[in-house]
Formats: C-alpha cells, sequence, structure tokens
C-alpha cells in the first residue's frame, strides 16, 4: 500500500493505492471514487518517507465495481523501498466467512505518510430483502477510527488453515473500500467507513493474453457448392 498523490509544488495526497503483480505486469488498485476528481490531472505514487515519486501512466474504472485501476510508469525503483503483493495474495470473494478482517489505511505523517491497521466489522447491506445484490460495510471496533479515511483502503482477512482441503493460513487482500453512497445503514455503534468493492476486474487487468496464433487465417470463401460429378 502506498500514497497516491496529485503532483505540484505541493503534492496532494488523493488515497492509498494497493500494488499487485502478476506476470511482470503492476496494477494499482484504489477507489474510483478517489481518482474521478482527479481527471486530467498529473498523478504519482510515494514513496512513504515521501522522497521519491513514480508518475502514474493512466488509470481506469472497473467495469463491474467501484474499483479504480491505475497503471505506473516503468518498474518500482529499488530506492523506493515498496514491495507488490502477488496475485495469490489476492481473493475475488468479498465474503470473509467471519475471520479477522482490518483496512490498511495510509495518511500523511509529518513530511512523509504512515500506514496504520483498522480493526473492522464486516456486515452486509441487502436492501431490506430488496436489492438485486448484497453489499458489504464496514464499520470500525474502536470508535477511535471513526473519522478514519477508509475510502481506497485495502481489507485484508486472516484465514485459518483448511486441513481437509490441504490450505494454510492465509492472509489475503479481500477488496478495496470505497465511499458508503447510500449512507443510510448503521449495522454497529461506530458509523460505517465504506462499502466493499469486489476484485474481479483487477483479475482482468492483469490477465496475460496468450502468444497469438501465427498460423495464416482461413480465407472467406463465397459461391455456390458443386458437388463432383
Amino acid at each position: 500500500m502506498v500514497p497516491l498523490v496529485v503532483l505540484g509544488a505541493s503534492p496532494a495526497f488523493v488515497g492509498p493505492v494497493t500494488l499487485v503483480e502478476n506476470a511482470g505486469k503492476i496494477v494499482g488498485i484504489t477507489s474510483v471514487e478517489l481518482l474521478r476528481p482527479q481527471q486530467g490531472m498529473p498523478l504519482a505514487i510515494v514513496s512513504l518517507d515521501g522522497r521519491h515519486q513514480l508518475p502514474v501512466k493512466s488509470w481506469s474504472a472497473g467495469r463491474y465495481t467501484g474499483l479504480g485501476l491505475v497503471e505506473i510508469e516503468g518498474p518500482i525503483p529499488p530506492a523506493m523501498e515498496i514491495a507488490t503483493l502477488g496475485l495469490g495474495a489476492v481473493t475475488a470473494s468479498t465474503d470473509t466467512r467471519g475471520v479477522p478482517a482490518a483496512l490498511i489505511v495510509v495518511a500523511p505523517h509529518g513530511a512523509g505518510f504512515e500506514r496504520s491497521v483498522v480493526p473492522v466489522y464486516i456486515d452486509t447491506d441487502d436492501g431490506g430483502g430488496m436489492a438485486d445484490t448484497v453489499t458489504r460495510l464496514v464499520s470500525p471496533m474502536d470508535a477511535a477510527h471513526a473519522q478514519v479515511a477508509g475510502d481506497g483502503a485495502p481489507l485484508f482477512a486472516w484465514f485459518p488453515p483448511e486441513p481437509k482441503l490441504g490450505r494454510p493460513s492465509e492472509v489475503l487482500v479481500v477488496a478495496i473500500a470505497t465511499r458508503y453512497r447510500a449512507g443510510i445503514v448503521k449495522p454497529r455503534e461506530t458509523p460505517v467507513l465504506a462499502e466493499l468493492s469486489a476484485l474481479d476486474d483487477l483479475g482482468r487487468a492483469l490477465y496475460s493474453h496468450p502468444t497469438p496464433d501465427e498460423r495464416p487465417e482461413l480465407a472467406p470463401v463465397t459461391g455456390e457448392v458443386v458437388e463432383p460429378s
């Protein structure tokens, strides 16, 4: 998770971006609600100490969720001390099955930035049974985190081992927090920080197309088919 800023004389903090890598391709994920107001602005990811920057080449909105997809310019310099997540650390399902979960938020701190862990509750909102889809909402466990800016933060979940499936314990990125648009449901005493956007669009963005088939294409044939005499 790294800070995203608008470049300028005094770079302005936009929000966090989580970098995921697959087969040498890196895609950053955040809330598209953070990116839309920055349309046409020069953006960059920066190191936590604020000393190193890497420009953003482009960004796009996810097709099916509130995900924002960020493409950076070139490889990440070692001096930035940024490690990317592998695709194996990501799950497309937002169902945490009741395991411990937390948002990892990024905020300005001094001349740089700092990360912090915000343990959260996850509740569902099905619109009283009238909605076509279920919205998953995150609320902080600690009232001290009620004012945390959760938009764009990744949600990590701590899954126990599953011996029957031969799976060890895992810490996975489950979703990205996005602004809670409805703002009408409050399942806990603490306020809802955000709703969750699934990571389906990330898999599509990281998909590497196979090598094109170099065999010649069949030319279209028209005309009457005549049976041999």
